[in-house]
């Protein structure tokens, strides 16, 4: 069930339907480390999803914003999910497609993170990735009464900082690679404008009242 729900939302809403569950947030003398990246971003969500009752879609939302922001390179993400289309935009367009993926982002983890259920996430390390100076931090989920599943996070420098930029699936289902193919899908029948609209959309069907 698990993959399944994986799939659907990187299909769709976003890679982003797993509980998640830590004891503390990353230390100072390791917040600069990939590790210590994934880590933040997870309590952040545990933290959201034990309040998720209280605080309502548009509280889980205000309050995972920032944290999104901070932890993901949502702009090489976007740019990367739009493909060679990218190429052809405007500027303008450039930055309304990056603010569209950053709100829908944001709108599917408030979405979906509603409710905590003791679920459990374990770092299990890090790892160099292609050659290129990126990393991958692997994790590992433990939902209630179901069987562990494996999510890389792979991430790159921005300036001095580390982000996140794709997550896999077992270790080979790519978000970003589904995203592109969504995203190809919308483009090949109409604009830019029509890919924002497209996640406007989703945005707003992220809002289900929780």
């Amino acid at each position: 069930m698990v993959r399944s729900v994986f799939l659907r939302m990187v299909g769709g809403l976003a890679a982003v339907i797993f509980g998640l569950g830590l004891g503390s947030a990353a230390s100072a003398q390791d917040a600069a480390t990939p590790k210590a990246v994934v880590e933040r971003f997870h309590f952040a969500l545990i933290d959201g999803m034990k309040k998720g009752k209280e605080l309502g879609f548009a509280g889980r939302h205000a309050k995972l914003e920032p944290v999104v922001r901070e932890a993901f390179d949502a702009e090489a993400m976007a740019r990367i999910s739009t493909g060679a289309a990218w190429a052809k935009m405007s500027d303008a367009e450039h930055g309304e497609i990056v603010a569209a993926f950053i709100t829908w982002t944001v709108a599917s983890y408030a979405g979906n993170f509603a409710a905590y259920d003791g679920e459990t996430f374990v770092t299990k390390g890090e790892t160099p990735d292609d050659g290129k100076g990126n990393v991958l931090v692997n994790t590992q989920l433990n939902p209630k009464g179901m069987a562990p599943v494996l999510f890389n996070y792979r991430l790159h420098k921005v300036g001095a900082a580390w982000k996140i930029f794709d997550i896999y699936l077992d270790g080979a289902v790519s978000q970003l690679a589904m995203r592109r193919a969504e995203f190809a899908a919308v483009l090949a029948k109409g604009t830019a404008a029509d890919l924002v609209a497209h996640m406007k959309r989703l945005t707003a069907e992220a809002d289900k009242g929780v």
